[in-house]
């Protein structure tokens, strides 16, 4: 059965990564991925996906007319007893570092937070607002969340916009954003002199001193598209939880195309591709690191899937790689002979 791909790999062709390794790059032959973005339509990335919202184009990728909430979609994947009836909210455990006249935030995935740590910030912080009726649920040792019977009027910026920025007019907004910021810094007071952050101080690792509040939202399962035919390879919890919502299959992305091609139902018609792993680690990679990625990548998806488009068992490719362009490639655009300028 012919099949339809997304390989997305955000920030992969980020324009600050190719201008530093221009002279390297062009060295490089990556004939798979050079002939790929030679031959494709290519379409701008245009409105929130601009921005590099993680969240808005995974949606889009994954063929939903809406963007799914985000603490919603992740308390799917993660919490038990999920209520999609619930307006959600994520309280993401952050460290807020002073710079002149404004704070810094470095993300969770920064600080190495283990799941005890994390349990007992959030039984303190449990226990300290338990009169307000606010408690947070542990999804991971980086991912907090709450549940709210009725939706309130609050409006935030992503973890993933402020991280490592100064923190200017980014907190939230809104008619409940008042009080929520107060509880916001009311729980980095009690979270400065609890021991996990005393120990972690001993340790000379960062601390966990506040909470980001964002992702709020309520799931409408009327505006969500069931694809029981298409399959997410990500490990990202908000991937999963898209995956379960849309009534996808779903499993870790594979090390390799020749894996991937092993693994795959042949009910299947469209997969979305994420390598975790690599992405994951793509913000700390030296210049020869990201250049040994791009030739790795080369060998075990690029030139494999352009062979896939030539035998016709994909009838259509789409490539996101974070250079602020969607490349969609069917085989017989490969004939396209006068298509030869150099993409990267």
């Amino acid at each position: 059965m012919s099949h339809a791909v997304t390989f997305w790999f955000p920030e992969l062709l980020a324009s600050s990564r190719l201008q530093e390794a221009h002279t390297r790059l062009a060295e490089l032959t990556l004939p798979g991925l050079r002939k790929l973005l030679q031959k494709a339509d290519r379409f701008p990335v245009t409105g929130a996906a601009q921005g590099h919202d993680f969240y808005h184009t995974a949606s889009i990728l994954f063929h939903q007319p809406h963007a799914l909430p985000v603490a919603a979609t992740i308390a799917n994947a993660l919490i038990k007893d999920f209520d999609e009836s619930c307006f959600w909210l994520k309280l993401d455990p952050v460290q807020l570092v002073p710079d002149r006249d404004t704070l810094v935030l470095f993300p969770p995935q920064d600080l190495n937070i283990s799941d005890d740590e994390a349990h007992a910030l959030i039984g303190a912080f449990n226990q300290h607002f338990a009169v307000d009726g606010v408690a947070l649920e542990f999804g991971s040792a980086t991912d907090w969340l709450l549940r709210i019977k009725q939706p309130i009027d609050v409006h935030s910026h992503s973890v993933d916009q402020v991280a490592y920025q100064p923190l200017r007019g980014d907190y939230p907004q809104g008619h409940a954003a008042q009080y929520w910021r107060q509880l916001l810094n009311e729980a980095s007071m009690l979270f400065y002199n609890h021991p996990v952050n005393e120990a972690r101080r001993e340790r000379g690792e960062g601390e966990v001193n506040a909470l980001w509040l964002w992702g709020e939202g309520q799931l409408n399962a009327a505006a969500i598209r069931p694809r029981p035919q298409a399959e997410i390879c990500s490990e990202s919890a908000y991937l999963r939880g898209l995956a379960q919502l849309t009534s996808s299959h779903q499993q870790a992305c594979p090390a390799s195309h020749t894996e991937w091609v092993n693994s795959l139902a042949p009910s299947i018609v469209h997969s979305l591709l994420l390598p975790d792993t690599l992405y994951a680690a793509l913000p700390h990679m030296t210049e020869e690191q990201w250049l040994e990625t791009l030739v790795w990548l080369e060998q075990n998806w690029f030139s494999p899937l352009l062979e896939d488009l030539r035998a016709k068992r994909i009838h259509s490719l789409l490539l996101e790689l974070g250079d602020g362009y969607r490349y969609h490639i069917k085989p017989q655009h490969l004939k396209r002979f006068w298509r030869w300028k150099n993409r990267l």
